[in-house]
């Protein structure tokens, strides 16, 4: 360790991450909470149903698209530089939402926030490998898991309560205080971590090429749920096209902006993949848990609330003793117990729901929540600690990466299963009944591909083990 790293490994890491945890807050947040203002949107642009969702769709769409690029230039120029930066565009995209007086100007806004939220999630990862002491990864890893639980499960209420108090616009009223103070305490509290690095430069070609695969391949995916058409084809062919220019073009410029090679790790190839399989699994019960709670069980809207809230609540609540429980066992073996329980938390909602009603599926999610908290923080902790120190921004990136695609494959994927499903049985049964029987047939389907997460992991340990005998 390098006598800069020393310093920065001095002193209080909570001072220090401060400004990140809030990003991360803030990045999360800015996807629930903005969900909640579309009906209103919707009455006051003149019912535009389809236009007012975008508002969610290219925030999510820009933080896909750009999230490597940002990670690379954190790298080169600075994470603390990246950070801020992210931040100060998250702070203008609130302000022009807020002020927005058309449709258009909102939509622009929400993609101002998306860019800047692609620093304020790729960053903060880095951040906490760059500054806290080694002994300690694991707790911050799961520090930062709830910092994210927090803000997606305190956007629903939040802007429930702000909307109906105010209007829609108190929403992102509310968000840009909060990022002005983020920014100032990473100002004030973070370190410099390096000087720009005059000798690279951020492959912006590249950069453009893989924001064009990932935006096209996103929209692609997400519309799947309405059926394979014409404008699906042409997404696909111009994601294929991007992907073949971007591949052509990192094997020749001299500082790439996703080094190929990198990707070569198989620890790295295994850890994307579980990853991206493990969040496609938690995908489906925030798409498919609504519907089960009100059409199967018939509960209100506010009670089918209560019962969504349970997860994020296990989630944040379990982050930090997930992460002490990984600093005592190792971060391998704690990939393989947080898939087993993730497993074992999928077939428990594939069942007890269905016998024991919002109580089954009340325990049954406190379960599954608390196991996918400790799969993710153990898998943090394993791939950031295995990075080297000048890709850490990339790979933090590329982990974020592998889990949105995997909530946006999961969230059409799962969708089509369980209401395919439900129109498969409703000839032969009730309504409420063929729902809650499509939830448990979908929930055995996410136990068998937390089943293969499991097997991968194992494989990894295993494999990790015989290198290091030999």
């Amino acid at each position: 360790m390098s006598k800069s790293d020393k310093r920065l490994k001095q002193g209080r890491p909570i001072n220090r991450l401060l400004g990140p945890c809030l990003s991360v807050v803030l990045a999360a947040l800015g996807i629930s909470i903005a969900a909640i203002t579309l009906p209103e949107l919707s009455r006051e642009f003149s019912g535009a149903n389809d236009d007012v969702a975008l508002i969610v769709v290219v925030y999510v769409l820009a933080t896909t698209a750009l999230i490597v690029p940002v990670g690379r230039a954190g790298d080169l120029y600075g994470k603390r530089e990246v950070l801020m930066s992210g931040l100060g565009l998250y702070l203008l995209g609130a302000v022009i939402s807020a002020a927005a007086s058309a449709l258009p100007v909102l939509i622009a806004g929400r993609l101002f926030q998306g860019a800047g939220a692609a620093a304020m999630l790729a960053m903060p990862m880095a951040q906490v490998r760059d500054i806290v002491p080694e002994e300690h990864i694991g707790r911050w890893m799961g520090a930062m898991g709830t910092m994210s639980a927090i803000g997606t499960a305190s956007g629903p209420s939040l802007g429930g309560l702000l909307t109906a108090s105010f209007d829609w616009r108190a929403v992102y009223l509310f968000q840009a205080p909060l990022a002005g103070l983020a920014l100032f305490l990473c100002i004030n509290q973070l370190p410099y971590k390096k000087d720009p690095d005059g000798a690279q430069s951020v492959d912006l070609v590249g950069g453009f090429l893989l924001a064009v695969f990932l935006g096209a391949l996103t929209c692609a995916i997400s519309s799947l749920s309405h059926g394979f058409d014409i404008g699906i084809a042409r997404l696909i062919v111009v994601a294929v096209v991007a992907l073949g220019a971007f591949v052509v073009v990192e094997s020749r410029v001299a500082f790439p902006i996703l080094p190929l090679g990198l990707l070569k790790s198989r620890d790295l190839q295994l850890s994307l993949l579980m990853n991206a399989l493990v969040s496609f699994v938690m995908m489906g019960i925030l798409v498919i848990g609504p519907f089960f709670l009100t059409d199967g069980l018939g509960l209100t809207t506010v009670q089918m609330g209560l019962a969504m809230s349970v997860g994020p609540i296990s989630s944040a609540l379990s982050g930090v003793p997930a992460g002490r429980f990984i600093e005592k066992i190792g971060p391998d073996r704690a990939i393989v117990i947080g898939a087993v329980a993730v497993t074992s938390g999928a077939g428990a909602m594939s069942g007890l729901p269905y016998f024991w009603g919002m109580g089954g599926f009340v325990l049954a999610f406190m379960l599954l929540a608390p196991g996918y908290q400790i799969f993710l923080t153990a898998l943090n902790t394993f791939v950031m600690g295995t990075t080297t120190q000048e890709n850490r921004g990339l790979t933090s990136s590329l982990i974020n990466l592998s889990r949105n695609l995997g909530f946006i494959i999961g969230a059409t994927v799962m969708s089509m299963i369980f209401w395919s499903l439900v129109n498969w049985r409703m000839d032969a049964v009730d309504e409420a009944l063929g729902v809650r029987q499509a939830m448990a047939g979908t929930f055995l389907i996410c136990c068998a591909v937390t089943s293969f997460v499991v097997l991968l992991a194992t494989y990894m340990v295993m494999r990790r083990r015989s290198i290091n005998v030999f």
